[in-house]
């Protein structure tokens, strides 16, 4: 892929991260039992597959600590909500675009690097080399 091709691509999901925050944000109506953090959770969990399992259980993690250490239910509230789009943004941006790229650019090189070990031998038998 060419590297505007990833700037492109970055872009698209950094806007669309973007968009279910403020979308949420908005449509939060300051109830304790608010949808809109569900919302959140799913779009957030679609766009950073398959790290959101990573990031779902630190926010379950963080949400049971939350409510054990200080005996109280955690409330859907502004803060809350962007603490746990965080998490997921950090997540699928690591993964997508930190991550993966890397992990592809090896398994090109040693994919490339065993081929040419590969042909270098049928190359000397056949005298081409």
């Amino acid at each position: 892929m060419t590297k505007t091709g990833r700037v492109v691509l970055r872009s698209v999901w950094i806007i669309l991260s973007l968009a279910v925050l403020f979308y949420c944000q908005y449509v939060f109506d300051g109830k304790p039992n608010s949808d809109s953090e569900e919302v959140l959770i799913i779009l957030m969990f679609i766009l950073s597959f398959p790290a959101s399992f990573l990031a779902g259980a630190l926010a379950v993690g963080v949400a049971f600590s939350y409510e054990h250490l200080l005996h109280a239910p955690l409330q859907t509230s502004r803060p809350e909500m962007f603490f746990t789009w965080a998490l997921f943004f950090a997540a699928g941006y690591l993964q997508w675009f930190t991550l993966a790229p890397r992990a592809w650019s090896k398994w090109k090189a040693s994919s490339s690097k065993k081929r040419a070990q590969s042909e270098g031998p049928e190359l000397k038998r056949s005298g081409l080399a």
